[in-house]
């Protein structure tokens, strides 16, 4: 369930959607797989080793936990964890992810839906 291929990582970037806030980048693309796979970018500017480490177990144990709900296409999901997430409350990272998740997933729907 990790996303390790740096061609992987690419092919996120280049062709996926993106949300943007203020403590998370997420990108999101369909992956052709039956489960979710989930890549983590946190710069040294984040801070130090310990805090870095910090925030990728805790985007793990929120993804893992929202994983299910993803239904059943596979995505690929880049987090880019931004300097501010340093600070943040687990609660925060939490409800910034499902608010990516949200408005990234139900794109399709939206658009879809609006043009007739």
């Amino acid at each position: 369930m990790r996303l390790t291929d740096s061609r992987d990582f690419e092919r996120v970037y280049r062709e996926g959607r993106v949300y943007r806030g203020r403590l998370l980048s997420v990108h999101l693309y369909p992956n052709g797989l039956q489960n979710p796979r989930l890549g983590m970018a946190v710069s040294k500017r984040v801070g130090t080793a310990v805090v870095r480490n910090k925030l990728r177990r805790r985007i793990r144990e929120i993804f893992s936990a929202r994983s299910s709900n993803l239904g059943g296409e596979g995505y690929d999901l880049v987090v880019s964890v931004r300097p501010a997430a340093a600070s943040a409350e687990f609660e925060d990272l939490e409800s910034e992810f499902d608010r990516a998740l949200e408005r990234l997933t139900n794109v399709g729907q939206k658009v879809s839906g609006g043009d007739s």
